[in-house]
């Protein structure tokens, strides 16, 4: 039998174009996303059942790309290791973030990577109710510092009015690296606070 001349479609060639596609442009559209890959769009539609799908499985596959997050000693470890993971992933792929957000995290293969914390912070002794929180605020310190600060606001008027601010922006400097672990830090040492008082939040 003669081989296709286009290669088979499969959820992770799918997945790898549409990351492709959205580091190049911002955004996913079905039709753009079959040219890309070289087939037509009812090809594509018989593997997936749309955009939503299509930005899951790029998410999957984003994942299976970051460096695998291990079981950790304890909570603290499993918070700085996840951090740290996720941010170095989010900043090589920072167009497709807003995409994320508009999304819910549906894939089993994908809420495993998130596994080894929520049984770190269960071990740590934290409420079962603080658990998706804890997560949570992980992944959106990631999304953040993926993203750098925004261009800040600036005019004569703001540096005659609003000095704090003037010398906040004066002397922000963004370093990827730094800021990551000025937020581990920040994280866990707000975490830890929280442990130390079974009655808080």
């Amino acid at each position: 039998m003669a081989r296709p001349k286009t290669p088979l479609l499969s959820a992770t060639r799918i997945a790898d174009a549409a990351i492709e596609l959205v580091d190049r442009t911002g955004d996913i559209q079905m039709v753009q996303l079959a040219r890309h890959l070289g087939v037509a769009p009812s090809s594509l539609y018989s593997h997936v059942t749309g955009r939503a799908k299509v930005i899951d499985l790029a998410r999957l596959r984003m994942l299976e790309r970051m460096e695998p997050v291990g079981p950790a000693h304890d909570w603290r470890e499993a918070v700085a290791n996840l951090l740290r993971r996720l941010t170095t992933l989010y900043a090589r792929h920072r167009r497709i973030l807003p995409l994320f957000s508009t999304t819910a995290v549906a894939c089993d293969r994908s809420l495993a990577v998130y596994e080894p914390m929520f049984a770190a912070l269960i071990e740590g002794g934290f409420r079962l109710d603080q658990l998706r929180l804890v997560v949570a605020m992980v992944e959106f310190q990631a999304f953040g510092l993926a993203q750098g600060l925004p261009a800040p606001a600036m005019s004569d008027h703001i540096r005659e009015t609003l000095p704090a601010y003037t010398a906040s922006v004066d002397h922000s400097r963004y370093d990827l690296a730094t800021a990551t672990e000025f937020s581990v830090a920040m994280v866990i040492g707000g975490l830890e606070a929280i442990r130390t008082h079974p009655g808080g939040p």
